[in-house]
């Protein structure tokens, strides 16, 4: 498939990279939603090779509150990593994502990243000269101990061949943080149903996302603006903000996550 040559394509650009970054730094309704609970203070974050060395946690990213009342998801930056990692090293044989204090990283506020979390942006790019590259983006709390939202985005002038096919895979093992038994069979229909029928924002305008799929505190959707990057958003939510999307008249899909294949099966007869 394309996209799996693609991927190789950009693994050996991420191998030649790490040989040469010393440098350089990377950049239907339901039940209502379950509302955010505060987190305590954040622990000091492990030293490196003791985080390397514990095991890796599969419970369910559960939604909280960090002391700043940000909404986000009781996950630290360091083990999503280490997540999307280890699911990108079972099909690849190797990691995608660099440590977090190798990422490019942009402070506090919205970036260019409309429409989602206002937070710690830092974005991560195999090939930072390669501007077709689409990327991922981490919105973490201002303390830095909590994720808020992932985003991954691909420039408007590069939807063909192998850009498209890396942007998708990126967000793939996005979600599969969030769901692991997502099969891609099961993501490419969300794929379709997120872009399907979107239309762009103009410049000056907040996109709007064109339908959320939302399962347990986790908000997945897609937002297109002119003049921007077409993006993925998987977003840490509350009752609250589905509220606003729906009074906005943004449609709200429930209970995605309970059974993909028939789910989406069922969506897009």
């Amino acid at each position: 498939m394309l996209y799996r040559k693609c991927l190789r394509h950009y693994g050996a650009a991420l191998l030649l990279g790490l040989l040469l970054a010393a440098g350089v730094s990377g950049c239907g309704e339901t039940e209502p939603a379950p509302e955010a609970t505060e987190l305590p203070p954040a622990e000091e974050a492990e030293e490196p090779q003791a985080s390397a060395e514990r095991e890796i946690s599969w419970e369910p990213v559960t939604v909280t509150t960090s002391g700043r009342g940000e909404v986000c998801f009781d996950l630290r930056p360091e083990h999503f990593i280490r997540r999307y990692n280890q699911l990108y090293r079972q099909d690849w044989g190797e990691d995608l994502l660099q440590p977090l204090d190798q990422w490019m990283d942009y402070g506090v506020g919205f970036l260019s990243r409309s429409g989602g979390a206002e937070g710690h942006q830092y974005v991560s790019q195999v090939d930072e000269s390669n501007y077709a590259e689409p990327f991922l983006s981490l919105c973490v709390t201002q303390d830095g101990a909590r994720v808020m939202e992932t985003v991954t985005g691909l420039s408007q002038k590069n939807y063909d061949g192998g850009p498209i096919e890396f942007f998708q895979a990126k967000a793939f093992y996005s979600l599969r943080v969030f769901f692991p038994a997502m099969e891609r069979a099961d993501f490419d229909r969300l794929y379709e149903a997120l872009f399907a029928g979107g239309s762009y924002a103009e410049t000056y305008e907040t996109p709007l996302p064109n339908r959320v799929f939302y399962q347990d505190g986790v908000a997945c959707y897609a937002t297109l603006q002119i003049g921007e990057c077409d993006q993925i958003h998987v977003m840490a939510v509350t009752q609250a903000q589905l509220d606003q999307w729906r009074a906005a008249g943004v449609e709200v899909i429930f209970d995605f996550a309970h059974n993909f294949t028939k789910f989406f099966l069922d969506l897009l007869r």
